[in-house]
């Protein structure tokens, strides 16, 4: 399943177009809220995940810091870390999933 023309429309026309470098320098300087009105924007569609064959992102603590993982499509099972990349803190790994969603919908910057 794709998106929706209406949610393809938006991602064509309001996001893609806020997402520069300087946005993702902003969202990476500020992890968590508030954010800014266009990175609200950008977060706002790419989180609720309007296309179900996405990945559905998790973030996980281990040992040697906190990882990019994706959630099982089976209820129950545990999340799988993706690569070997490890974040100091949660606020790098939630910028990290801000980058992974962003690629998923075909968003370079």
């Amino acid at each position: 399943m794709a998106l929706s023309i209406q949610d393809a429309e938006i991602l064509r026309t309001r996001v893609r177009p806020l997402v520069t470098a300087e946005l993702i320098d902003r969202a990476r300087a500020r992890p968590f809220p508030p954010y800014d009105a266009d990175i609200a924007e950008v977060l706002d569609f790419v989180r609720r995940t309007p296309d179900p064959d996405l990945p559905r992102y998790a973030i996980v603590r281990l040992g040697d810091g906190f990882a990019v993982a994706v959630r099982a499509a089976t209820p129950g099972r545990p999340p799988a870390v993706v690569g070997a990349r490890r974040y100091p803190d949660r606020g790098a790994a939630e910028h990290a999933v801000l980058e992974h969603r962003l690629h998923d919908h075909g968003i370079d910057w």
